[in-house]
């Protein structure tokens, strides 16, 4: 079976974790890699990660997005740039021209409706007509603060009210975090610029919320935040902040959403800085969720990773993006996150059929041309894949899915193939309605029968 090939865009602290986990995994590949830091221009991608790279195919970082993603070069984008859905619309876009699914570490992305309903509206229907799905994730948004939190509410009859806390370490996390987390600023800086409303603090608040309450069927009224300072009483350094003493080593920040009687129904805690055990602070992550007569408790501690975690999730749900209803889509839509220790590629035919018995009716495929060889005027999307044969027949020997096998077909040819465990009857589709066929048919109607019914 192919290899999954997944382009990156975007190769710094993030990117690059990416693409490590990626070079480490069975059935997935990395096909391409774009960057704008000319330091990592023309680099060799194993090389740059001190990775060996055996028989694969050496990946030369491009600061040009066309050579990375297009028709036929990848499967599937991971886009790693920024934290806002405005920032990456342009390039989500251009990935969906394309007719590349995609998945974003942009926090807002994991609930884009939440701030950025239009532009969500847009990605979801560029990605219907193109036939590909989007998926915002990572460890926060789009796991601790929010899925988390569903999957533990599932085992509750009724929810009063959530109170969730994750006291983490920044340190894994690029420069673009330090940024918008203010790491090394003044205190005086940090009042100028809340007041001015040019620190961002965590990104994804509102978007954890409201992926909370549309999962639980809850409308929430209003989500307030607030945002305070962790200044640091010692000098703190990680790879890509620094603060010293008297200056902040992260900000805290909390969510209030309420309901429309003003009932407090989720409150979030998030206080965020570089090297915390520095202070002798410890990590963690902690949900409560009060029932009726009785609270839901969970903790994890030390914190979840958040590098780790991120990078983990992206990578893991990527099978899950490739399987799933096009358009833009959320956490909720996918099925739950997991490791996947066997070859990613094995994912995308899971639950079809493995083993069969001699004389079983089966379905081969065989390669007819190769990629290589077909026709110079097809569609580069259609030239850059094999053409295939499937036949249906009897199984002459026992045999498992991906083997070179014998059928005999009802016409009583015999032909050799790859056993497939593909369904026996043809699925069709269609694809989704589209508006402007139904104008042209009643454009139609109109000419042949002048408007008649």
């Amino acid at each position: 079976m192919q290899d999954i090939r997944v382009a990156l865009w975007g190769f710094g602290a993030m990117g690059s974790g990416i693409g490590r986990m990626i070079a480490s995994k069975e059935g997935i590949v990395i096909a391409g890699v774009c960057d704008t830091w000319d330091r990592l221009i023309g680099q060799e991608v194993y090389s740059y990660l001190g990775l060996d790279r055996g028989d694969r195919e050496p990946v030369i970082i491009t600061g040009d997005i066309t050579q990375v993603v297009a028709p036929g070069l990848c499967d599937i984008v991971i886009l790693a740039t920024d934290s806002f859905v405005a920032a990456q619309y342009d390039k989500l876009i251009y990935c969906l021209e394309q007719g590349v699914h995609v998945i974003s570490t942009a926090e807002e992305m994991a609930w884009p409706w939440a701030g950025s309903p239009e532009m969500a509206e847009e990605i979801d229907r560029l990605a219907r007509e193109r036939r590909v799905a989007v998926l915002g994730t990572g460890i926060n948004p789009g796991f601790v603060l929010d899925y988390l939190i569903l999957a533990v509410s599932g085992t509750c009859e009724k929810v009063e009210s959530i109170e969730a806390a994750r006291i983490n370490d920044l340190a894994p996390f690029g420069k673009a975090v330090m940024e918008e987390q203010g790491v090394g600023i003044s205190v005086d800086e940090f009042e100028r610029r809340i007041a001015e409303d040019s620190l961002a603090g965590h990104v994804g608040f509102p978007e954890s919320m409201e992926m909370i309450a549309a999962g639980m069927g809850v409308e929430l009224a209003s989500i307030e935040q607030t945002r305070d300072p962790i200044v640091t009483n010692v000098d703190r350094k990680s790879a890509y902040g620094e603060a010293q003493k008297g200056h902040l080593a992260g900000i805290r920040q909390q969510s209030y959403g309420r309901t429309a009687d003003g009932k407090l129904f989720i409150r979030l805690d998030h206080p965020q800085q570089i090297c915390p055990e520095d202070e002798g602070v410890d990590t963690g992550d902690y949900i409560t969720i009060h029932s009726d007569g009785y609270d839901m408790n969970l903790s994890i501690v030390p914190e979840t990773p958040g590098g780790i975690g991120t990078i983990a999730m992206v990578v893991n749900m990527i099978p899950q993006v490739l399987l799933a209803e096009p358009g833009l889509r959320s956490m909720l839509d996918l099925p739950v996150p997991r490791a996947i220790l066997g070859s990613f590629s094995e994912q995308l035919t899971r639950g079809s059929k493995k083993h069969f018995k001699k004389g079983e009716y089966a379905v081969i495929e065989s390669v007819i041309l190769p990629a290589g060889s077909r026709a110079p005027r097809l569609p580069e999307d259609t030239a850059s894949v094999p053409l295939i044969a499937l036949t249906r027949g009897w199984l002459q020997e026992d045999a498992s899915a991906g083997t070179e096998v014998q059928v005999t077909t009802m016409s009583g040819r015999t032909v050799r193939g790859t056993l497939t465990g593909r369904p026996l009857a043809p699925v069709h589709g269609y694809g989704d309605f589209i508006p402007e066929l139904q104008e042209i048919h009643c454009q139609v109607r109109d000419l042949l029968f002048g408007g008649e019914k």
